[in-house]
C-alpha cells in the first residue's frame, strides 16, 4: 500500500516511525506546510527531498498514492480528506474527525460517494488496559453496567493550536473518552449535560476543565440505560491519572475498576477485589489502527473506527459544547 503522510512533526513524527516500521506499506510522500518540519524529517529519518511536498495536491499528482494518513490540526482534516478522496485515495485521519459537526458529516458523505475507506484514529480503544476492562464487562460475569464514573486529570504543555482552543480538553482529548464510553460499555449516547471552567492557574486560553453527565443506552438492549459521570482537567498540577483515565463501572452483580491502567473486579460487596490479568495483544494503539486500516481496504469493508461509526462519538463532543454554551441538556442527533 502506497501512502502519503500529511503533517510530519509532533504526532506526525510518531506516525513517521510507525509507517516506516511497517512491512505492509511504502510511504511515497510526506507533506507539511512548514519547510522546517520537512527539513527536520529529512535530517532525522533520511527521507529524500524528492519525497517531500509543501502541499497535498502536488504530492497526489506526483506519486499517486493508494491512501493518505492525515495528522494535521482538526481544522484542516476536511480539506485534506476531500482532496485525497477525490484523487481515489483511502483516508486514515487522526482524531477528532473534524473541527465542526458539519465538516464531520461532509467527510463521511464524501467517503461514501467515493467508495473509499475513511477511518478515524481512535487508538485508545486498542490499549491492553482498555481491552481488559471491556472484556470483563462483555463477559457478563458481574452483570450489566448501570452506573459509571470516569475521571481524567492531566497537565500537558503542548503549545500551539491547543492552547488557543475554546474547549481544549473537550474538543481535542475528550473524544477519546467519549469513544471509549461507547466501546467499553457497548452503548450509544442519548443526552449530555455539561459545565466547563478554566482554573486560575490554567495555561490555556479556553476552558480546560469539565464535568458532564451522559445518559446512554446499551446497543444490545435499547431498554437498558447507563448513567455516566465524566470529570476532567487538562491543567492538573498534580494527582494525574493515566491517559485512559480512572473508571468505576457498577453492574448489577459487582463492580470493575480501572485505576492506573490496572483492572480489578469485585463480585458483589463483601467479596475480595481481584486483579485481572491484562489481555495479550499482537499490536496496540496506532500500529493496530494501521493494520485494521489496511485489512478493511483489502477486504472491502468498513474499519472498526470508521467515519460512519465515529459520528456517534464525535457528536458527543459537539453536544457537550452545545450544552456548555446553552446551559441545558442536549439530545444526541442519533436519537
Amino acid at each position: 500500500m502506497r501512502l502519503v503522510l500529511v503533517g510530519v512533526r509532533g504526532q506526525g513524527n510518531h506516525w513517521v516511525k510507525i509507517l516506516r516500521r511497517s512491512a505492509e506499506v511504502e510511504v511515497v510522500g510526506y507533506v507539511d506546510v512548514v519547510p522546517e518540519h520537512l527539513a527536520a524529517l529529512r535530517a532525522e529519518h533520511g527521507v529524500s527531498e524528492a519525497q517531500c511536498f509543501s502541499n497535498l495536491g502536488a504530492a497526489l499528482a506526483a506519486v499517486r498514492p493508494d491512501g493518505v494518513v492525515c495528522v494535521t490540526p482538526p481544522a484542516f482534516h476536511r480539506v485534506v480528506a476531500e482532496q485525497a478522496l477525490q484523487a481515489g485515495c483511502h483516508v486514515l485521519t487522526e482524531k477528532p474527525l473534524a473541527d465542526t459537526w458539519g465538516n464531520c458529516r461532509a467527510m463521511v458523505a464524501d467517503a461514501a460517494r467515493a467508495k473509499r475507506v475513511l477511518m478515524v484514529g481512535q487508538n485508545y480503544r486498542y490499549d491492553r488496559a482498555i481491552q481488559t476492562l471491556r472484556g470483563v464487562i462483555a463477559g457478563g460475569a458481574i452483570g450489566t453496567p448501570g452506573q459509571v464514573a470516569v475521571q481524567f486529570f492531566k497537565g500537558p504543555h503542548f503549545g500551539g493550536f491547543r492552547d488557543e482552543m475554546r474547549y481544549p480538553l473537550v474538543i481535542d482529548m475528550s473524544i477519546h473518552h467519549f469513544d471509549l464510553m461507547r466501546y467499553v460499555l457497548g452503548a450509544d449516547p442519548i443526552s449530555i449535560q455539561a459545565h466547563s471552567w478554566n482554573p486560575s492557574w490554567s495555561w490555556y486560553q479556553g476552558d480546560a476543565s469539565i464535568a458532564a453527565f451522559v445518559e446512554m443506552r446499551l446497543v444490545a438492549d435499547a431498554t437498558h440505560a447507563v448513567a455516566v459521570t465524566y470529570t476532567g482537567s487538562w491543567c492538573a498540577n498534580g494527582g494525574e491519572t493515566t491517559w485512559n483515565g480512572d473508571w468505576r463501572v457498577l453492574c448489577d452483580d459487582g463492580c470493575v475498576v480501572l485505576t492506573g491502567d490496572q483492572v480489578r473486579v469485585q463480585h458483589r460487596e463483601g467479596r475480595p477485589w481481584e486483579d485481572v490479568a491484562p489481555v495479550s495483544m499482537a499490536r496496540t494503539s496506532q500500529e493496530y489502527l494501521l493494520t485494521e486500516f489496511l485489512a478493511a481496504i483489502r477486504e472491502g469493508r468498513q474499519p472498526e473506527t470508521s467515519g460512519v461509526d465515529n459520528l456517534r462519538s464525535i457528536e458527543m463532543v459537539f453536544g457537550t459544547v452545545e450544552s456548555i454554551e446553552q446551559g441545558r441538556r442536549v439530545m444526541m442527533a442519533g436519537q
